[in-house]
């Protein structure tokens, strides 16, 4: 965990730990756990499992989530130690995700001997892929023709696509590499897709979006429209 995430993190931790003591568990998981945290381009990602989160410990939690001010990042995943220990079938891709790379930073690893059905995964990855196919296909026929905005749109989604095709690594029963580059790279040997386009504007990504050419965004398009296909017709424990 670089410096940049534990100066945000680390601050908060210790105002959460006035707020619950030692009654919970803490991870980082996403860019800030693989090493890939990009200040004002990446989130930290921060789950907290807790003993129970009733109206009373919520408000409680609230001024020691808001902290001061500065650099604003999503308020942490908020889940209790019953809810978790069912999630797995309805957050198949976050606990697969959490499990390729996690930084557990209090109380026992909420990830110790999680096990995701491959059924759930691959139903979770083809609804998500297939979401984000129709989301990028609106933008570029209503965008096709400007750089700039395609360019936002691929800043905007990139990341996402790239963690689904990180986890289809799993589903194919491989081992998902933790540097992003090096999944998608795996990932595409596995599901014979082109992932060169994602591979390159996950690489170039900034908050406004450099510009993307028609050319490159279609090739985005091409490798999310073939995941689809891929992720449709895969057997193992999936159907």
């Amino acid at each position: 965990m670089d410096d940049v995430v534990g100066g945000i993190v680390t601050p908060l931790l210790e105002r959460i730990d006035g707020v619950l003591g030692e009654r919970y568990s803490a991870l980082v998981y996403g860019s800030g756990a693989r090493g890939e945290f990009r200040d004002g381009v990446s989130d930290v990602n921060l789950l907290l499992v807790c003993q129970e989160l009733g109206p009373a410990t919520l408000r409680r939690l609230s001024a020691a989530l808001a902290g001061p001010g500065g650099k604003r990042q999503p308020s942490p995943l908020l889940i209790e130690r019953d809810e978790w220990a069912s999630a797995s079938d309805v957050f198949p891709i976050e606990v697969t995700d959490m499990q390729i790379a996690h930084r557990l930073l209090r109380g026992e690893d909420p990830l110790a001997g999680r096990v995701v059905d491959p059924a759930d995964l691959r139903r979770a990855l083809e609804a998500e892929f297939r979401a984000k196919l129709l989301r990028l296909r609106q933008a570029y026929a209503h965008e096709g023709g400007d750089s700039k905005l395609l360019g936002a749109v691929a800043s905007g989604t990139v990341a996402s696509v790239a963690a689904l095709f990180r986890v289809s690594v799993v589903l194919f029963g491989r081992a998902a590499p933790t540097a992003t580059p090096a999944a998608l790279a795996a990932a595409g040997q596995a599901m014979s897709i082109a992932t060169e386009p994602v591979m390159e504007l996950w690489t170039r990504r900034v908050p406004q979006g450099p510009p993307c050419t028609p050319e490159l965004f279609e090739g985005y398009l091409a490798a999310v429209a073939a995941a689809v296909r891929v992720i449709d017709t895969f057997s193992r424990g999936g159907h």
